[in-house]
């Protein structure tokens, strides 16, 4: 368990995002073998885009 963040959000919504990845980032590389590598975040593609993952056969 982390700190709770102090003077967030600051207004500067990048700025935030930046941070808030770097967070994560940090949090993925202490402990890489507790991240969920196999989220698929990108489910779902435009009608006629090739598939981003490969389908089981």
């Amino acid at each position: 368990i982390f700190p709770a963040l102090e003077d967030f959000p600051t207004g500067d919504d990048a700025a935030d995002a930046r941070y808030i990845n770097q967070l994560v980032e940090h949090a993925v590389l202490h402990a890489p073998e507790q991240y969920l590598w196999v989220h698929r975040r990108f489910k779902t593609r435009p009608p006629g885009s090739a598939a981003f993952y490969s389908r089981p056969s």
